[in-house]
């Protein structure tokens, strides 16, 4: 499918990372939006409908451990962000 230069067993890693973050949810309803909205990011990546910059988003902060969200707009702004 994608060409991903990191092992397999990276990648199984960040997937389990991203099922613990939900882990402790037990609302229902916000359980059937996680399942829905992991059901189409399955379908969005299986129907090569994301680029590879979307794959690896998932993967910014182990590359770059300094990679991180402004914490306003103005110091985005000032940093070259936005």
């Amino acid at each position: 499918m994608y060409s991903l230069n990191m092992p397999v067993s990276a990648i199984r890693t960040k997937m389990r990372q991203e099922f613990e973050r939900h882990r402790y949810v037990a609302q229902l309803k916000t359980v059937d939006v996680l399942l829905f909205n992991s059901h189409a990011e399955f379908q969005e990546t299986l129907n090569f409908w994301k680029q590879l910059t979307h794959v690896l988003k998932y993967f910014r902060a182990e590359e770059d451990p300094k990679a991180r969200l402004p914490q306003n707009f103005i110091q985005g702004f000032i940093e070259g962000r936005n």
